[in-house]
């Protein structure tokens, strides 16, 4: 049996990174919504919030609430595992489409939470993708807008949370 603690968590927010392999082709513009649908299609059946994220060429972020007995391990398996699937079949291959393991960390306070959020919008920005966070379609940077012409043009919908500041993960 494991010991890693995370197998048997429920109830926390969790910073995840999931990265693709590095034997494969970076994804296309194209590949983005599918990933997106992926996501969604796990978060509908395993009733798990979605707090933010940010696609990559190679990699994506995410926090993620998986609610009891939903432990973060089950609800990632399940999102690279059906995202594989639809991937796979659009770039008409087989196999394995994520790298194995996937790194996560609880997130312990608001704090830290609003840190996370900055770190994926900022993400693109730092890799030369675009000069400002907005200009990155596929974060939930927008999702975040007081204009509400901003977050209905989002591709997905996020699940908003407020982390009180007694909140310790």
């Amino acid at each position: 049996m494991s010991r890693v603690h995370r197998l048997r968590l429920s109830d926390r927010i969790f910073f995840v990174t999931v990265n693709l392999l590095r034997t494969l082709p970076p994804f296309t513009e194209a590949e983005f919504p599918v990933i997106l649908s992926s996501v969604d299609e796990s978060r509908r059946r395993l009733r798990f919030a979605l707090c933010g994220y940010v696609l990559m060429p190679d990699h994506w972020h995410a926090l993620l609430w998986p609610r009891d007995p939903i432990t973060i391990s089950r609800l990632v398996m399940d999102v690279k595992s059906v995202s594989a699937r639809h991937l796979n079949q659009q770039r008409q291959r087989r196999g394995p489409l994520w790298q194995h393991q996937f790194w996560d960390r609880f997130v312990r306070h608001s704090k830290e939470y609003a840190q996370r959020l900055n770190y994926m919008h900022s993400n693109p920005v730092r890799k030369g993708l675009v000069a400002k966070p907005d200009e990155w379609r596929w974060s939930s940077f927008r999702n975040f807008s007081m204009e509400q012409s901003e977050r209905a043009a989002c591709p997905i919908e996020i699940d908003y949370v407020e982390i009180p500041d007694s909140y310790r993960g």
